[in-house]
């Protein structure tokens, strides 16, 4: 059986998407019986493979007649085959990236990994909503099967997009191992001086965008910082989305400036150091089709306060505190409980711990592998 796995979330700075394509892909790599092939744009092999792709011991087919961008944009104009760009004939094409190219020669497997685009459009572009809306339409004619990652997001798929419950597959993230080694206090601390923080803090990380609720989490820690005297920064890591701008006016509204912490992009290995260093891990996003910085955090034993909206009561379960993700006050007092009461920073750490523990990369993709199958054996 060939299979052919869509690697350009992978290609760029890494989002939730983009880990689950590699950690899955990494883990595949080693089936006997199947034979893996990694699709890359690359126009005129301009930009350099990463280091961590270019390790996976799959056959990498590298298109180079334009970038994938431009392909986005013109495929409904000019529907290539998408065979003919990879001069390839799998078994199988999976796409860990909700879209599905046309004209393709094979079953087709496309994860999607949740429905912000419907329930929550203003936290995207219009320009992003619209292209969403008409390439999903094409996205679930194309497939013969759908993964997503959490019961929660299969449960909107089913209900938003009338896919048949038998086609569909719930195939949850994991949590990477290097989240549950123990560090040093030197491998911490030199984090912590590469992004220029200093003593105790709470973070964020994720993308700086609407739909990750940030603006809430300025206004529990300006609000915090009203009660509590120790010195405790705020650092939001992560790169500048979609309307990042207000997120730093707010900063700037509240005078804070000195007390928030900016990093931009995040290196994967500052990740680990980075979660061990925090106090708190603050996670009130709006909607999550899974939330992964959720288990790492809870993997690198720091208490995690996140929303009790969409599938994160399912990913936290009772490990976290969860609230009300726009009430700002609650999200304050949560963080008061965690650093002041006796004994529940430490009950918080022992139930992450056990609770990342139940999302695993190997099952994971030992679930998606015998997916494979069954479509292969055309059981599904």
């Amino acid at each position: 059986m060939k299979v052919s796995i869509e690697l350009e979330p992978c290609l760029k700075n890494k989002s939730g998407i983009g880990v689950y394509t590699y950690e899955l892909t990494k883990r595949l790599q080693s089936s006997k019986d199947i034979v893996f092939t990694g699709d890359i744009f690359n126009f005129l092999n301009k930009n350099s493979i990463p280091t961590d792709i270019e390790k996976l011991h799959i056959k990498k087919s590298i298109c180079k007649l334009f970038p994938y961008a431009i392909y986005r944009r013109i495929w409904r104009y000019l529907p290539i085959k998408y065979n003919f760009l990879f001069e390839e004939n799998a078994d199988i094409y999976h796409f860990f990236n909700f879209i599905v190219p046309p004209k393709i020669s094979g079953k087709v497997i496309t994860t999607i990994h949740d429905l912000t685009y419907i329930l929550y459009p203003e936290t995207i572009s219009g320009n992003s909503r619209r292209r969403l809306e008409k390439d999903m339409r094409h996205t679930i004619r194309q497939s013969d099967f759908i993964i997503t990652v959490s019961k929660n997001s299969k449960r909107e798929i089913i209900k938003y997009l009338n896919i048949d419950e038998r086609k569909i597959a719930v195939v949850y993230n994991g949590v990477d191992e290097v989240y549950k080694k123990v560090l040093s206090s030197e491998e911490i601390s030199a984090v912590k001086k590469k992004y220029n923080i200093p003593g105790k803090y709470l973070l964020y990380l994720g993308t700086l965008e609407p739909r990750k609720n940030i603006e809430t989490i300025i206004k529990a820690y300006n609000c915090f910082k009203k009660s509590h005297k120790e010195e405790i920064k705020l650092v939001l890591a992560g790169k500048k989305g979609w309307l990042y701008e207000s997120i730093f006016k707010l900063v700037k509204d509240f005078g804070i400036e000195n007390e928030v912490i900016f990093t931009d992009y995040i290196d994967d290995a500052d990740k680990a150091p980075l979660y061990q260093g925090a106090e708190i891990f603050l996670f009130p996003s709006l909607y999550e089709g899974f939330g992964i910085p959720v288990i790492e955090a809870m993997a690198s034993r720091i208490p995690v306060i996140t929303s009790n909206s969409s599938s994160l009561p399912e990913v936290a379960g009772n490990a976290a505190i969860m609230t009300d993700p726009l009430d700002y006050e609650k999200i304050s007092d949560s963080i008061e409980r965690i650093l002041n009461e006796e004994g529940l920073r430490e009950k918080m750490i022992n139930e992450g711990i056990k609770q990342a523990d139940k999302f695993n990369w190997d099952s994971s993709a030992e679930k998606l592998k015998n997916i494979y199958y069954e479509l292969y054996r055309s059981k599904i």
